[in-house]
């Protein structure tokens, strides 16, 4: 099963383009961050962490600007630091 989830994600990169790809919030995107997860750890650690990126990435964000640093605040009220965000997030306003 591990390697039918490994096999889904490569055939989404090879066949939708880069360009025609939903953006993600975060600095790894979401097939590649579930992909290393899935490769290094098993299936169920995998799915684990498609069902946190797919709860997580969604619009409805909105980006803190505090004196400690700037935060992302997801649909879902949970708090991502500037590191893990992708900077085109980060950087639009």
């Amino acid at each position: 099963m591990r390697i039918l989830l490994l096999s889904v994600i490569r055939s989404y990169w090879f066949l939708i383009p880069p360009k025609k790809r939903n953006k993600c919030l975060f600095k790894k995107s979401c097939s590649h961050y579930v992909f290393e997860i899935t490769k290094e750890d098993g299936l169920l650690k995998g799915l684990k962490a498609l069902r946190y990126r797919f709860k997580h990435c969604r619009p409805g964000y909105y980006i803190i600007n505090s004196e400690e640093g700037k935060f992302l605040i997801s649909a879902r009220n949970h708090v991502f630091e500037a590191y893990k965000i992708n900077d085109n997030i980060l950087n639009y306003d």
